[in-house]
């Protein structure tokens, strides 16, 4: 921008935006159980023995779930497998998966994750 004056110009800098708070002080950001339960199911099958992960399920069976308490989560998943796989190893597999995404994902540390394989069936890849 310049301005006229009597004896030349004189040229003003543009004005700056003035700085913003850090992220942590502009809001607060919640990641609800529902979502990562539903990242624990989608990372669940991205594990190739892992057929299906069930986040809803019948009235009286516990459903995939999961449990949000501060920057810490606790999640249950209900699964299927593929037949023959060796159950604890892909139990093992599909832990460290999931916790990782999660983690990823969402910035929260898994404390727990359950996993009970509710079927098995299709062939292992």
């Amino acid at each position: 921008m310049t301005t006229a004056t009597g004896a030349g110009t004189v040229t003003v800098p543009a004005q700056r935006p003035a700085p913003q708070p850090p992220p942590e002080l502009r809001g607060r950001t919640e990641v609800t159980g529902r979502v990562v339960a539903k990242i624990a199911c989608c990372a669940a099958v991205e594990v190739p023995e892992v057929r299906e992960a069930h986040l809803g399920g019948l009235p009286w069976t516990r459903t995939s779930g999961a449990e949000v308490r501060g920057e810490q989560a606790v999640v249950w998943l209900n699964v299927s497998v593929a037949y023959p796989s060796p159950l604890r190893a892909v139990a093992a597999r599909l832990r460290e998966h999931v916790i990782g995404r999660v983690a990823t994902q969402t910035g929260l540390h898994v404390t727990r994750l359950d996993v009970t394989m509710t079927d098995l069936g299709g062939e292992s890849p």
